[in-house]
C-alpha cells in the first residue's frame, strides 16, 4: 500500500508537467510545418514577400546541385519561378532546445517546364530558428531522392 500511495503522489506531481512536455512538442511540429508549406506555397503563387518575413537574414540553402543560395537569392528567384505545385510529407521533427528545431521531410515539386537541376523528388532538412516570438527558416539542404535521382522535371 505504501507504494501505491507513492506512485499515485508521483503521478499527481508530475502529471502536469508530462501533459505540458507532448503538445508542446506536438505544437511546434504543427507550427513548423505550417510554416514549411506556406513557404512552398509562396514559391508556387510567387510570394516574395512572405519569404522575406519567414526567412532568416542570415539563411543559406544548398541545392540539389550542391550549390548554395542566400536568401536574397530565394526572394530574387520567386518571381521567376516555374513551381506549379509543391507536395510535402512524412514530417519529422528534432528539437535541439527551446529555440532551434529540425524538420525534415518529402518533397514533390512539379516544374512548368523541363530544365537541368530542377529534381522533382527530394529529401529535405530545414533549420528552424526562433527570433523573437518568430520561428524563422535559418538554413536547408536540398537532397534528390536516391531512387530518383537522375528523375528531372
Amino acid at each position: 500500500m505504501k507504494y501505491l500511495l507513492k506512485a499515485a503522489f508521483t503521478a499527481v506531481i508530475l502529471s502536469p508537467w508530462l501533459a505540458l512536455a507532448a503538445p508542446d512538442a506536438a505544437q511546434l511540429e504543427q507550427t513548423l510545418i505550417g510554416l514549411q508549406n506556406s513557404l512552398a506555397q509562396a514559391e508556387v503563387h510567387k510570394n516574395a514577400g512572405l519569404i522575406e518575413r519567414t526567412v532568416a537574414d542570415d539563411f543559406m540553402q544548398v541545392k540539389t546541385n550542391g550549390e548554395t543560395a542566400k536568401k536574397a537569392d530565394l526572394i530574387d528567384d520567386a518571381g521567376e519561378s516555374d513551381v506549379t505545385d509543391v507536395i510535402l510529407y512524412n514530417f519529422k521533427l528534432v528539437s535541439v532546445n527551446e529555440n532551434c528545431a529540425v524538420l525534415t521531410y518529402d518533397a514533390v515539386i512539379h516544374h512548368a517546364k523541363r530544365s537541368e537541376g530542377s529534381r522533382r523528388y527530394q529529401h529535405i532538412s530545414s533549420v528552424w530558428a526562433k527570433q523573437g516570438n518568430d520561428w524563422k527558416l535559418k538554413f536547408q539542404q536540398l537532397t534528390p531522392n536516391l531512387w530518383s535521382a537522375e528523375d528531372i522535371d
